[in-house]
């Protein structure tokens, strides 16, 4: 089976558009250190992936949590979180969003548990949970195919609140696979599907993974999972 129904979580995504690869660095240290000092030891904290876009333009802070009192509780209210939450403020930051969701699901891949060195966020709008849904059934389905491929980790589906946005956070195990999987028709093909049904244009990044940190109770070997 590809699917995957994992226990149900809350996701984060900080975007961080930047002017340079200096940025994008100095970024990364920061977010790391603050995981490190204090994040990791937040309840309901599970995970914490920090990403450069290709091309040095954008970070990407990725964060899961066991639900979103908890995540709130801790961003933005908690005191000790004022370095993270002013990171769209900084020198050389162009522009910055916050995407959150609760996972719906997704499929898992040859690669299933390997580190992934290339991700992909994927933002697409919606007017109501109804088309939302049904591009979630989408990637269900197209799980009979992409479990072979090679190189592809796993994809998950985050979808917000109201249900008119949906986050799709795949992986792979290096840019090649990428690459491959992109070259592929059946991407298109569904590509197509899913734009008969947005209601704005999607918001695509391709990042590599900078640093990944998870919670201190999560056994070594689970580490990479999704």
């Amino acid at each position: 089976m590809t699917s995957i129904q994992k226990q149900t979580h809350f996701a984060v995504f900080d975007v961080l558009e930047v002017e340079s690869g200096g940025t994008a660095d100095a970024l990364v240290d920061t977010i790391t250190r603050e995981v490190a000092d204090w994040v990791s030891a937040a309840p309901g904290f599970l995970l914490s992936r920090v990403h450069v876009g290709l091309g040095g333009s954008a970070v990407v802070h990725h964060t899961r949590w066991t639900d979103e009192e908890r995540y709130r509780a801790s961003f933005p209210d908690a005191a000790d979180a004022g370095v993270l939450c002013d990171l769209g403020r900084r020198s050389g930051v162009l522009a910055s969003s916050v995407r959150t969701g609760v996972s719906a699901g997704g499929i898992e891949g040859p690669a299933a548990g390997r580190p992934p060195g290339v991700v992909a966020v994927a933002t697409r709008h919606f007017t109501g949970p109804g088309p939302a849904r049904a591009v979630v059934d989408l990637l269900h389905r197209t799980g009979e195919w992409k479990r072979d491929f090679p190189g592809f980790i796993s994809a998950t589906a985050y979808l917000s609140s109201d249900g008119t946005r949906f986050v799709n956070y795949p992986m792979w195990v290096d840019r090649s696979a990428y690459d491959a999987w992109m070259a592929d028709p059946r991407i298109a093909e569904g590509q197509a599907e899913i734009a008969r049904l947005e209601s704005a244009p999607p918001e695509y990044l391709v990042c590599t993974v900078a640093a990944h940190t998870a919670a201190r109770d999560v056994p070594e070997a689970s580490r990479w999972t999704s």
